[in-house]
């Protein structure tokens, strides 16, 4: 078993990497999910995106970070999903909170001739680089330390002056990682290939200077709704202007007015679309989150009926 590990930050894009790496290779994989809160948003995604039901099969790790608080469930886990399953490959992507280094170490005692890590991988946005580094140093820069690649995404559209800026501190802080400094949609069949068949040249050791991990906190809604996308957007405005805490993340669908909405805010912006979805599945990540706030305004105890 080939073990990929996906990270990145909150809000980067692992999971719509991760489809269009199915997309294109076409690997069969088992793809774990470390959902942060107690939701599977992510793992419907990717599920979703799958031509045939049959060709991935997603696997929910929730409610606690497999790089530390629950590293021991999490080893257990892989342990049975290679001697239950035994997939050719296994495609991890963590949550967004946890230090890479230690998911690496983690899985260092599974490892020997019949399971093997992979060029470890980790999503950043260019846009978001600056903020996330300003506001969560110690916990990006391991992750691009201790990947082997490093992958641009949402920059579609970024001025290719801000690429080349990232570009070059990111080598600043990792020299030999493969830095994919464009948007991965232009990548060929090769790159993408070739993540799935080359080893880690060399498993991460950590960094104890860069400081413990960081605590976050989630509050997961599965009951909530809105009068009108109005009530939506200045619920996402007051997320980014600490309103409810320091929010990193906040995604999900709510019933508002006579529809169901999808919201995703990352990287100090936020979109809203339609939503497939039949049922309210919300969950907002972040530190010093007031709890009661957040549910007070998307709980349906605020005299909101569904029609």
């Amino acid at each position: 078993m080939k073990i990929l590990l996906i990270s990145g930050f909150l809000g980067a894009g692992k999971t719509t990497f991760i489809k269009e790496l199915i997309r294109q290779t076409g690997t069969k994989a088992v793809i774990m999910e470390n959902e942060y809160g107690d939701n599977n948003l992510d793992s419907l995604d990717i599920q979703n995106a799958a031509q045939k039901k049959d060709e991935v099969k997603v696997l929910e790790f929730m409610e606690g970070c497999v790089c530390c608080t629950m590293k021991d469930s999490f080893v257990n886990s892989v342990f049975a999903i290679y001697s239950s399953l035994s997939p050719e490959y296994l495609i991890i992507e963590p949550t967004g909170v946890g230090k890479l280094s230690n998911i690496i170490n983690n899985l260092k005692p599974l490892l020997g001739e019949n399971v093997s890590l992979l060029k470890p991988c980790v999503v950043i946005s260019p846009e978001g680089y600056e903020e996330n580094m300003r506001q969560w140093q110690a916990l990006y820069e391991d992750q691009i330390k201790s990947a082997q690649t490093v992958i641009f995404s949402k920059c579609e559209n970024t001025d290719p002056n801000i690429l080349e800026s990232v570009s070059d501190k990111v080598k600043k802080l990792n020299p030999n990682a493969n830095i994919i400094s464009r948007h991965y949609t232009t990548m060929d069949t090769t790159w993408w290939n070739s993540l799935l068949d080359i080893g880690a040249d060399e498993l991460a050791k950590g960094d104890g200077a860069l400081g413990g991990d960081i605590s976050f906190s989630e509050v997961s809604i599965t009951e909530g709704g809105l009068h009108n996308a109005g009530e939506l957007i200045v619920f996402l405005e007051d997320c980014l202007h600490g309103e409810f805490g320091k929010v990193a993340r906040a995604k999900g669908t709510l019933w508002v007015d006579t529809e169901f909405v999808r919201f995703d805010l990352a990287d100090r912006m936020y979109i809203m679309s339609d939503s497939p979805d039949d049922k309210c599945q919300c969950v907002v990540i972040g530190q010093g989150l007031d709890e009661k706030k957040i549910r007070e305004r998307l709980s349906p105890g605020r005299k909101f009926l569904r029609r």
